[in-house]
């Protein structure tokens, strides 16, 4: 019921917007959660877009406005009244904000400089500061609205000083001790603070082990560390151990689904980590699709000279072409199983380059378990065909191409991570050729041996 009164009340704002009734859509947007709004973003025109960011609650419009791609966020910044544009990047974080700029400059530097100078001088050295960054790096995604304490303070004094600093921090549940030099020193939570007598020094009460992160860190160790521990916020230092910064767990959601989405692209062989399928155009898809299959079928065109070198096997017992597609398929999809499987390991170093020998033989065991559950359901299938003949050549070939497959599949990954590659990107196309071709040379090498032809 809930669900469906959101969805009348945004059918109500589309409608406003239709007519053009500016004070009713500024009504209907107070009611509606800026997620909300973004779940039918992509759904509305241009110019309703537009109105909304213009007439939207300052502090929600800023919300949706975090949440565009770069390349909208810079147009919409270039086109918004002024007094729009002041209020959203007053409204941003420092971290989003920085984001907006970089993306606005890289279109329009002259219109960077001057949105930097709208800014308050406090406000533009955290842009500079965190501009100098990667965007890859804990730094890139580093917030520097913290809450920082001394270890000689008292619990009520820390009390006091957090009403006072809390409005302008991104998150108070944890407060981070640090000493005259800036150093991170310790870090307390608002539980310990609040259950603490008032009269207990800082340091008495912090944690001395303080989990962190550097500036430099990679975005997507700074979520393994997150999840490793189980953080909600975690600390960026610099080299010399100075606090400047925490990276939130909303950022890190973000690095994850963009991650995410990036392995699974490259999965599949789409070289365009930040494609967003529903605003690309047939252009744009080819591109991110056409490189790899035009290298995969001049692989893949290897799979016709092998079968004219076994032309006399084939043309002997006809019976064996049957089997092709299914012995092929079978030994990509094996293939791609365990590929799939030594990636994600990888990636979460669940294991590193040096357990190649221990993946090695556990998937040759696996590989010979697999090759005999398989091929004993093709040598039933092949009998019941009435192929007798060549029974045994189908199943030895699918045994053997299973285990070669599934070989493949978890010792290229580890290959391609040892030369510098990445394995998500290429592994899975990489298996389905090799399969193919192996396979070929595997079954027909069986056939010919076997029944004496060729």
């Amino acid at each position: 019921m809930r669900t469906q009164v959101r969805e009348n009340l945004f059918d109500s704002l589309t409608r406003a917007l239709q007519k053009g009734d500016v004070a009713l859509v500024q009504s209907l947007g107070d009611k509606i959660h800026p997620q909300e709004i973004l779940e039918h973003w992509d759904d509305l025109p241009g110019e309703h877009q537009y109105v909304l960011l213009t007439y939207l609650d300052a502090e929600a419009a800023a919300q949706v406005f975090s949440e565009l791609d770069p390349e909208d966020q810079a147009e919409f910044l270039e086109t918004l009244p002024p007094w729009r544009v002041r209020q959203i990047l007053e409204e941003l974080d420092p971290d989003d904000l920085t984001d907006a700029l970089q993306a606005v400059e890289e279109e329009d530097p002259a219109l960077a400089r001057q949105l930097k100078e709208w800014l308050d001088p406090k406000t533009r050295a955290e842009v500079e500061a965190l501009s100098a960054y990667d965007e890859d790096d804990a730094g890139g995604l580093m917030t520097p609205e913290y809450v920082a304490v001394r270890a000689g303070m008292t619990v009520d004094e820390v009390l006091q000083f957090l009403r006072r600093a809390a409005p302008d921090a991104e998150t108070v549940y944890y407060l981070y001790v640090l000493d005259d030099e800036g150093h991170l020193v310790g870090v307390l939570s608002l539980r310990d603070l609040i259950v603490a007598d008032p009269s207990m020094r800082v340091a008495e009460i912090m944690n001395p082990d303080v989990i962190h992160v550097t500036t430099g860190t990679d975005q997507e160790e700074v979520a393994r560390v997150m999840a490793d521990y189980d953080l909600t916020v975690v600390p960026v230092t610099d080299d010399a151990g100075r606090l400047v910064g925490i990276v939130t767990i909303d950022d890190v959601i973000d690095v994850l689904e963009e991650e995410a989405t990036e392995d699974i692209h490259r999965l599949g062989a789409v070289d365009a980590p930040e494609l967003v399928y529903s605003r690309s155009n047939a252009w744009e898809l080819w591109s991110a699709r056409a490189r790899w299959l035009v290298i995969l079928i001049v692989t893949g065109m290897f799979t016709s000279t092998i079968l004219a070198g076994f032309s006399s096997v084939l043309e002997a017992t006809t019976a064996l072409a049957f089997y092709i597609p299914v012995l092929l398929g079978t030994g990509g999809n094996t293939g791609n199983q365990s590929s799939t499987l030594i990636v994600r390991a990888l990636a979460t170093r669940d294991i590193d380059l040096s357990d190649w020998p221990r993946v090695l033989f556990k998937e040759l065991g696996v590989g010979v378990l697999l090759g005999l559950t398989l091929s004993a359901l093709i040598a039933l299938k092949v009998a019941l065909d009435g192929y007798l003949g060549v029974t045994p050549v189908v199943a030895l070939a699918l045994f053997l191409l299973v285990i070669v497959a599934n070989l493949a599949g978890a010792l290229l990954p580890i290959v391609l991570e040892k030369l510098g590659l990445d394995p998500a990107l290429i592994s899975n196309p990489l298996i389905a050729t090799i399969s193919d071709v192996s396979g070929l040379v595997i079954y027909l090498s069986v056939a010919r041996v076997l029944l004496g032809v060729g």
